[in-house]
């Protein structure tokens, strides 16, 4: 085991201890620190939020319907009861949620649309190189992410709602056995224009019309349906009505139905989604995946800034319930920040290619990146920022990255990469798949810490660590290298 990642682990675990206790509903037996925790699983048994919990004894369901381990699969949003202890975790209730079942429809705009788009019962569907498809289509990464021929295919799809009520699949499953209920339709969201008075009544998931004729189709039974609350509503396929209202034959109110995976005080608690709610650079109370969040000072911030929080930005939120919301510990950016500044000097919209010091990087623009310069990036000297995620797709080089935002530069115009390290030999990190020697810049100070404040070598190298796959899984270390020349560093800068 890598020294620095045995440090890390076991300066975490009494922390865990500690800030967890066990309050809060107990379980089922075990030992262990008791945690309820959500977000898009990994298959081997569940891996979520980088720890792996033996699934073999889990009562699992699949959209209110009971399964087995072997039907939990990748990219499915899932909620997990269970025990953390030190050498990774149990499940004792694992439940996967879709937030849409139905016919999809594709336009050529959606085919188009970078990223690409698709609608099913009045959702917009999003697919990006996260999403994993299932029975449908293949990747072609060097063209578009996907070739979508959904078209009129019944599709289930699981997914992280951005602020706008989108859904960002992580899977797409159209092989209609691997579905929870390939006879119902169903939609999840946010119940909106819910009007006073008698049933029936209609109210709105997205753009699309829910009919419920009767409060006694509301489950579980007593449950109050209401404005603002998750609710999946289900019906027998096909049935928009000519007024194009899904008639519902059942409203499941999510607040009352889950009641298992409602962590108790004091409990440790972990939920991975997209931010919502979030309206200033300083703002610290927030919504990760429909919970409320707080931090603090004390919050720590992994694979990014503080600053660089905004609405739908894919993070993990971990802490503690208070009774009221998540008081985070840490937040971890689950696609590391990438900084770069270089020069623009292949522009094929929305593909460009940038120049940082030698080394070629592809940058992706697309229908959500913030431009502050001439939309899209021309060939040219003109130096651009750029600050986005590497896209999936491992060692691949040249590497690409999803540009959230591209911008003028700063600095002087020099060359910039800031990642996460990804291997260590010496003195010698490598950065995107760029390995880089940064024993001897020559600025003054040549290495600089969190606060901006001079390190000596020993002092940086021994703070790096390169990224683990785990269990449990920890990103690389952020580092930021500035350039004076294509292969002189004048600056290694450590980032958080």
């Amino acid at each position: 085991m890598n020294s620095k990642f045995k440090v890390w682990v076991c300066a975490l675990l009494p922390a865990l201890l500690f800030g967890c206790g066990g309050g809060g509903g107990g379980g089922t037996g075990g030992t262990g620190v008791v945690v309820v925790s959500s977000g898009v699983m990994t298959k081997g048994s569940v891996i979520l939020n980088g720890v792996r919990y033996d699934d073999t004894a889990a009562n699992v369901v699949i959209d209110d319907k009971p399964k087995f381990p072997i039907d939990l699969r990748d990219g499915m949003v899932v909620q997990v009861r269970g025990r953390i202890a030190e050498r990774g975790g149990t499940a004792q209730q694992v439940e996967a949620q879709i937030e849409v079942r139905g016919t999809a429809e594709v336009t050529a705009l959606g085919v188009a649309s970078r990223p690409q788009t698709f609608v099913v019962l009045g959702q917009t569907v999003i697919v990006d190189d996260f999403t994993v498809m299932s029975g449908t289509v293949a990747r072609n990464p060097l063209i578009i992410p996907f070739d979508i021929n959904l078209n009129a295919v019944l599709v289930e799809v699981h997914g992280l709602r951005d602020s706008g009520g989108r859904i960002r699949a992580t899977r797409v499953e159209a092989n209609t056995v691997q579905m929870a209920d390939n006879a119902v339709d169903e939609i999840r969201g946010v119940v909106k224009n819910l009007p006073a008075g008698a049933f029936p009544k209609t109210f709105t998931l997205g753009t699309q019309t829910i009919l419920v004729n009767s409060v006694n189709l509301i489950t579980p039974a007593g449950a109050t349906l209401a404005n603002d609350i998750v609710v999946e509503v289900h019906c027998l396929r096909n049935c928009i009505n000519l007024a194009g209202q899904f008639v519902a034959s059942k409203v499941d109110v999510e607040s009352a139905e889950d009641s298992a995976f409602q962590p108790g005080m004091n409990q440790r608690f972990e939920v991975e989604g997209l931010i919502s709610e979030y309206s200033l650079p300083t703002d610290n109370d927030f919504i990760v995946a429909g919970v409320r969040v707080t931090t603090s000072d004390s919050t720590k911030f992994e694979g990014g800034l503080s600053t660089d929080m905004a609405d739908n930005i894919k993070v993990e939120a971990e802490g503690v319930w208070n009774g009221t919301a998540l008081v985070a510990s840490k937040i971890e950016f689950k696609r590391s920040v990438v900084r770069l500044q270089g020069f623009v000097t292949v522009s094929t919209a929305p593909t460009f290619t940038l120049n940082v010091a030698g080394r070629l990087v592809s940058v992706e623009a697309d229908s959500f990146t913030i431009f502050t310069i001439a939309v899209p990036p021309v060939n040219s000297t003109t130096c651009v920022q750029v600050r986005g995620q590497r896209k999936a797709g491992g060692a691949v080089l040249p590497p690409i990255v999803t540009a959230g935002e591209i911008r003028n530069c700063g600095n002087g115009d020099k060359p910039v990469i800031q990642a996460p390290v990804e291997a260590e030999s010496g003195t010698t990190l490598t950065l995107l798949g760029f390995a880089m020697d940064v024993g001897n810049p020559i600025g003054d100070p040549p290495y600089v810490d969190l606060n901006g404040l001079p390190l000596t070598p020993a002092q940086f190298f021994a703070a790096v660590a390169p990224a683990n796959p785990g269990p449990p899984v920890v990103a690389g270390t952020l580092v930021k290298v500035i350039f004076d020349a294509p292969l002189v560093v004048k600056q290694v800068e450590l980032e958080d």
